[in-house]
């Protein structure tokens, strides 16, 4: 089993553990305290480890929450889930001096070349009210990647999202049960976006990223089943046989590897690798 098949699993345990004790606000409960979305942000960084990427260099480390690297966008200064820092460019503290955080003299303790080399991978999910809240999270996705980009161009930047195809059943949860709804998530529509938002160069719009990954995972399975190509999708039913888009372009299993070739054209790679 893959490392992030294996935290899926644990992922489906805790979320159904949370329900069974506590049922809405239990479930509620461990969703807000990033111990769910914590065990994705482990799986990109034991990808990255595996390809060689240094240990010290990532942060938060391995297993940890803290501490997170505050990078300066144009919009704002955010905490980046998980970031890769190069070993050979020297951190430049300045004052921003730029965009709307101008006027508050806030001092950047990286610089403009440290903040451009190092290699930034956001992670996110949604587990409940996706059809609801989707033009929102959309949105929210534009914007961190157009915070970065305004700014540091050159830099590589990547967005891991989970989305369940079945939601768990509200009524269900409020009973301290654990069952699923039967409408599927609209899955074509997050893979068109995530698609739209892709594979960026360094002439496309800021609020693209380097490399995307939309993890569409089936939670009413015994074992949580990670899907990993529109063939897959299709015979399950998830997606339409006419979807022209292929979903293994989004897919987990090639991220790293990609994302670190993406870093390569761009910088020395060995910069981010263990010696």
């Amino acid at each position: 089993m893959a490392f992030i098949d294996n935290q899926l699993v644990i992922f489906k345990n805790m979320i159904e553990e949370s329900i069974k004790t506590g049922g809405v606000k239990g479930k509620e409960s461990m969703i807000r305290s990033s111990q769910l979305i914590n065990l994705i942000h482990d799986a990109v960084k034991y990808e990255l480890i595996q390809l060689g990427v240094a240990r010290n260099q990532i942060f938060p480390r391995f297993g940890d929450k803290k501490p997170e690297i505050k990078l300066a966008g144009f919009l704002k200064q955010k905490d980046q889930d998980v970031c890769v820092v190069p070993s050979n460019v020297r951190k430049q503290p300045l004052i921003i001096d730029w965009g709307p955080m101008a006027f508050q003299r806030k001092r950047d303790p990286y610089g403009y070349e440290y903040s451009n080399n190092t290699l930034v991978i956001n992670v996110r999910s949604q587990m409940s009210s996706l059809a609801k809240n989707s033009d929102t999270l959309f949105e929210r996705t534009f914007a961190e990647a157009q915070n970065l980009h305004m700014r540091y161009s050159h830099m590589v930047l990547g967005e891991v999202y989970l989305i369940p195809i079945h939601e768990y059943d509200d009524e269900a949860v409020k009973k301290n049960q654990v069952a699923f709804k039967k409408h599927q998530t609209d899955v074509e529509k997050y893979i068109s976006f995530f698609n739209s938002i892709n594979g960026r160069n360094l002439d496309d719009p800021a609020y693209m990223y380097e490399r995307c990954t939309l993890l569409v995972v089936d939670f009413s399975k015994p074992q949580p089943r990670l899907f990993r190509s529109s063939d897959e999708l299709k015979r399950a039913g998830v997606i339409s046989s006419s979807f022209e888009i292929e979903y293994a372009t989004l897919g987990f299993d090639n991220f790293a590897r990609d994302i670190l070739n993406i870093y390569d054209s761009r910088y020395d790679i060995n910069n981010l690798m263990e010696k």
